[in-house]
């Protein structure tokens, strides 16, 4: 008889003896154990890999999704197809008052651009045979002989205290530049004694376009200032280096002229510097000296702090800040250049020959800078010049 599992522990009539049996649970064979299968490698990060959770998608929401996607998808390319090329947005200019004024201003501005452009023309050409000099091997004897022989006049000997005329600046250009580069670097002090005369001049011509300036933030006074710089350094430039440069004049200031002899080997292990030894009056040529620089660098400073208050007399900032940002440069390069020339007194030893030549190289790279700088400044002002003269998008 086969009774359920709920039954077992009871008793049931037997239908053959009649008598009560207890229903028991039936006992099935055990099985002999299987043996274990090796585990394997699983990898929960691969596409087949053991479904970690159970995850049921419901079939209308999937629907609904797809006709969504379909409709955006159906929305973006007729929005691709209809678009239109719109107008780029133009900063909006408002006209510039006394626009007359300022186009003769634009037009100054770029007269000393150009201005700026020759002075750092001849800047480079003066550093250009002092930089070959430094490599050149020193024949001062051989170089005095050949100037000997060379110079002109009578060939007797001098009178009782004195000494043949020699072409100083050729000997100072030579110990600079060295014997072989000696006419390279005359032809570079002439080309750079001229390129400084331009510079001036069309600084001058430009600032006098500048006089129609309208008179706002002292513009009108440092043109007139600017203006008076321009004469004094154009005769100063003319008598002090040109003339000696072409030989029209024998006196050279050898502290203006030819400040670099200090940085040459013969003006190591010496007593007293050879650019102070050498000078007819020490004192009076360094404080003229020191004038001359003073005058050079304020014209560069003014003509800065006057596109300083051109930015400010037309409101934008950027060019108010370049003029301030170049004086400031002007000012530090005109530093470091009385640094060396005093530093260049104070004695001829190895290290500080060293020393000078580091602060040489310092001024010489600041004036690089400065003059670049502010040719790009000046640029800039007659772009926004322009822009205000002429308005292509007039503010209300």
């Amino acid at each position: 008889m086969k009774f359920s599992a709920e039954k077992e522990g009871k008793r049931a009539k037997c239908p053959k003896c009649g008598g009560a049996v207890p229903i028991v649970a039936a006992v099935e064979p055990e099985k002999p154990p299987e043996p274990p299968s090796p585990p394997k490698p699983v990898d929960e990060f691969a596409d087949d890999g053991p479904a970690l959770y159970e995850a049921t998608v419901d079939p209308e929401l999937e629907e609904i999704r797809k006709r969504i996607e379909a409709e955006e998808e159906e929305a973006r390319k007729r929005k691709k197809k209809g678009k239109k090329k719109l107008p780029k947005v133009a900063r909006k200019v408002k006209a510039i008052p006394d626009a007359d004024s300022w186009a003769k201003v634009r037009f100054g501005l770029q007269l000393m651009m150009f201005g700026f452009g020759a002075g750092l023309f001849a800047h480079l050409l003066r550093g250009a045979y002092v930089l070959l000099g430094s490599v050149e091997f020193s024949e001062y004897a051989v170089m005095i002989a050949h100037n000997l022989e060379h110079r002109g006049g009578n060939d007797d000997f001098p009178e009782n205290d004195g000494f043949w005329d020699l072409e100083n600046l050729r000997i100072y250009l030579g110990m600079i530049a060295g014997r072989k580069l000696l006419d390279f670097a005359h032809g570079s002090l002439i080309l750079s004694t001229v390129s400084t005369l331009a510079q001036i001049i069309l600084l001058g011509l430009g600032q006098a376009m500048c006089l129609s300036v309208p008179n706002r933030y002292g513009t009108f006074g440092q043109i007139v200032a600017m203006m008076v710089l321009t004469a004094i350094n154009f005769l100063v430039v003319l008598i002090f280096c040109f003339l000696p440069a072409i030989g029209m004049m024998g006196y050279v200031m050898i502290s203006f002229v030819t400040p670099e002899i200090c940085l040459t080997e013969y003006n190591m292990e010496r007593m007293v510097p050879i650019n102070v030894l050498w000078s007819g009056s020490p004192f009076w040529e360094n404080f003229l000296t020191f004038l001359f620089y003073c005058c050079r660098y304020f014209h560069f400073a003014l003509a800065c702090i006057f596109v300083w208050s051109c930015g400010l007399s037309i409101k934008e900032k950027p060019i108010s800040e370049g003029g301030s940002g170049m004086t400031q440069l002007c000012l530090g390069t005109l530093f470091t250049l009385i640094a060396f020339q005093l530093v260049s007194l104070c004695g001829a030893s190895p290290i500080l020959v060293q020393v000078m030549r580091v602060v040489y190289t310092v001024w010489f790279g600041f004036l690089v800078l400065f003059f670049l700088r502010v040719c790009l400044l000046l640029m800039q002002t007659r772009a926004v010049l322009d822009e205000k003269i002429n308005p292509k998008n007039l503010a209300e």
